[in-house]
């Protein structure tokens, strides 16, 4: 049974096919149950009924799970249609639908404020609102918008539209936004999710932490020794489902690879983020 902690909140993972769904499951009610036996032994309270269960998987591998509920002390627990992990909206087809509509929700309501106020704000003060309100909660996290379809980054986008638009409020309806974002030095959503993946990867490839993150990623080391030896390559891992093309161990070192050979041959961050960022302006 694999399992993440942060601060006060455990997890438990376990990948099964739809054939073995009965047993794993069960399996995972045991381990539950041990859990529960060994906090309440060491003065530990955890609410049973407070437990979140998430199913994941295609609609078609979800289907053919005969029997989706677990138990978990004398409880029963049915998957959630979505759960919040860590300020993030899971759902069973990792859609993110639900969390991009949340950011949407509230962004927006956001910039309604800073439009309200705009005239009473000079530049660097309408700059740092939007970037601490708005622009926060779309680089939150947002290395998991990696493979989604252009419509739900298109969503995202336009947040970021609207934001620049409050700032330079003279700027007509129908102008094109990419002038401003390019005046205020903001990658659009896109390159902004590439920025974050890249980043973390080459922390982790300098640090070697923190484990989980560096677990999956690999050199890559030819069978016999070639020119590409020397470029600190990443190994890309066989995947062929869209989702698992979506994982950070495919992503990281997919992305990794296309970058320019100084940029990932840096041994400096400040270096690197500000290389970066200028290799991934648009034109």
């Amino acid at each position: 049974m694999s399992f993440h902690q942060y601060a006060d909140d455990t997890q438990l993972y376990i990948s099964f096919s739809s054939e073995d769904s009965l047993p794993s499951l069960l399996h995972l009610s045991h381990v539950l149950d041990s859990v529960h036996h060994w906090l309440t032994s060491n003065y530990l309270t955890l609410n049973p009924s407070k437990t979140e269960y998430l199913l994941i998987g295609t609609s078609q591998q979800r289907a053919k799970v005969t029997r989706t509920s677990i138990t978990f002390s004398s409880s029963t627990i049915h998957p959630s249609t979505s759960v919040r992990n860590l300020g993030v909206i899971f759902e069973p087809d990792l859609s993110l639908n639900k969390h991009i509509s949340s950011v949407s929700k509230s962004s927006f309501y956001i910039i309604r404020q800073l439009r309200q106020v705009r005239s009473s704000l000079d530049h660097k003060s309408i700059v740092l609102l939007a970037n601490a309100l708005v622009s926060s909660k779309l680089d939150n996290c947002n290395s998991l918008y990696y493979g989604l379809p252009q419509s739900s980054l298109h969503r995202l986008q336009l947040i970021q539209n609207s934001l620049a638009r409050v700032i330079y409020p003279s700027t007509k309806r129908h102008d094109h936004v990419s002038p401003l974002l390019r005046k205020l030095h903001w990658l659009p959503i896109r390159q902004r999710i590439i920025y974050k993946i890249s980043l973390i990867t080459f922390k982790t490839l300098m640090n070697q932490s923190p484990s989980y993150i560096s677990d999956l990623i690999k050199p890559y080391t030819p069978a016999r020794t070639l020119r590409c030896s020397s470029q600190s390559l990443l190994s890309i891992p066989a995947l062929s489902s869209a989702a698992g093309r979506r994982s950070f161990s495919y992503a990281a070192p997919t992305i990794w690879n296309s970058l320019p050979g100084s940029l990932r041959n840096s041994t400096c961050l400040s270096s690197f983020r500000s290389s970066l960022k200028t290799y991934l302006f648009p034109p």
